[in-house]
């Protein structure tokens, strides 16, 4: 059932932002947003629910220990109430933020959009001001000061 309605999720986001291609966004259950690959899955037991997956960079040799503490700190203090964390992927190494979404009346293409739209933006900054900034400025940013924390 949830799978029934993950595709039609998807197919009315297409619509609502006017990707031609839905067939390959079904099928594929992917989209491409603000450079980041997020996909979407159900899963058996979560009834009623769906996860998105934000694929937004690796994470440099050297800094994968004090990002992930960086993100475990942002779990507690941002994303719990959102049901929203940030991890690794073990298999390739890349930052991911997962979102676990629930279906509902206003879950539809428009909201979807404007969810991916929200979220794209702080993967951006993840990737933007922790993974890919200079060591001086990364430095900064995990000296445990927490003025990195914006939502």
């Amino acid at each position: 059932m949830e799978a029934d309605q993950l595709q039609a999720l998807l197919t009315d986001f297409c619509d609502a932002v006017g990707l031609p291609d839905r067939v390959s966004v079904v099928a594929k259950r992917l989209v491409y947003v603000k450079g980041m690959d997020v996909s979407f899955e159900t899963m058996e037991g979560d009834a009623g629910h769906f996860q998105m997956y934000f694929r937004f960079g690796a994470i440099a040799p050297g800094r994968a220990l004090r990002v992930f503490r960086l993100m475990l700190e942002a779990n507690l203090l941002v994303y719990a109430k959102d049901n929203a964390h940030f991890g690794m992927d073990p298999d390739t190494g890349e930052s991911v933020l997962m979102l676990r979404a629930a279906f509902g009346p206003e879950t539809n293409g428009q909201w979807l959009a404007n969810t991916l739209a929200h979220y794209a933006e702080h993967g951006l900054y993840w990737r933007n001001n922790i993974l890919d900034s200079p060591d001086e400025q990364f430095n900064g940013v995990a000296s445990r000061e927490y003025q990195w924390i914006r939502v």
